[in-house]
């Protein structure tokens, strides 16, 4: 099941738009878009898909989703539970950075989308502020919908409990040009070998840096080790394999780098708390 390509509107100049849904069906499609995505889920349980990640849907889940991360949610609750709501916000990114070039006050959003590029998830507190500043947007003017909007994005981003879903995933980068070149090349290096057994020594040969200067970099844009992140992202790999083809659990970890099959199912369980045949029968 590869994703597909959701058009959140057929305007050429789409801006921001609030949406709510009272759930009515188990399932959405294995998608993704080009604009942020924030999502508030209200007295629903099930399951959420966003990258490589999976996690528990509950009451008052509430997440932020970059654009083209791809993701799905299965849901378990009453659909005739009045009460069974999901609040979805999009807003394109050249909205938001004119947005942010034109009112420097909002400057510590691009904090908040760069880190959205992988995924967020707050807390319940947060959850239920949004929902207040929410339940009653259909009365809302426009200007007051776009007030509300701009006044849940900073709450988003000077919130203190917020959790990464994916924790491979390249931040965007805008302040630093010359580090950006170098996460790129990181990342451009781990895409066309992870297969193979590579070694921090040889990422530093291709970059022709330190360790020391690739330590920094993986501490700051990636807040895990370098082999970490290359576990990380042999998982999320496999992780496509497992959905998109039909290829053997055996070959699929050796296609993604992993030459002994039970060192793959335990890492594999240990980053998704179940095991590669349970992940996909979950999109069978």
């Amino acid at each position: 099941m590869k994703p597909t390509i959701e058009k959140v509107s057929n305007q050429s100049d789409f801006r921001w738009r609030i949406q709510h849904y009272h759930c009515c069906t188990a399932h959405f499609d294995w998608h993704y878009h080009f604009e942020y995505e924030i999502v508030l889920y209200r007295h629903l349980n099930g399951k959420l898909f966003a990258g490589d990640y999976i996690g528990e849907i509950k009451h008052n889940t509430l997440t932020m989703l970059g654009p083209k991360l791809a993701h799905t949610a299965i849901h378990n609750g009453d659909y005739d539970n009045s009460n069974n709501d999901t609040f979805l916000l999009w807003f394109s990114q050249q909205w938001i950075s004119q947005l942010i070039a034109q009112l420097p006050e909002l400057g510590n959003l691009k904090v908040l989308l760069n880190r959205s590029c992988q995924g967020l998830a707050f807390d319940d507190v947060t959850a239920e502020r949004i929902y207040e500043l929410l339940q009653d947007y259909k009365k809302f003017s426009p200007a007051m919908e776009l007030s509300r909007l701009i006044e849940i994005l900073v709450i988003l981003s000077e919130a203190k409990q917020v959790t990464r879903l994916n924790t491979y995933s390249l931040p965007v980068i805008h302040d630093n040009p010359k580090e950006l070149k170098l996460v790129r090349k990181v990342s451009n290096y781990i895409e066309l070998n992870y297969r193979n057994n590579i070694q921090l020594i040889d990422l530093c040969n291709e970059l022709h840096v330190s360790e020391s200067t690739v330590y920094r970099l993986f501490e700051r844009h990636f807040i895990c080790s370098f082999s970490h992140h290359v576990k990380e992202f042999r998982i999320g790999k496999a992780c496509e394999l497992l959905v998109n083809s039909n290829a053997s659990i055996s070959a699929i970890a050796d296609l993604v780098g992993f030459t002994n099959l039970s060192n793959f199912n335990r890492q594999f369980k240990q980053c998704k708390q179940m095991t590669p045949k349970q992940f996909r029968s979950l999109f069978a």
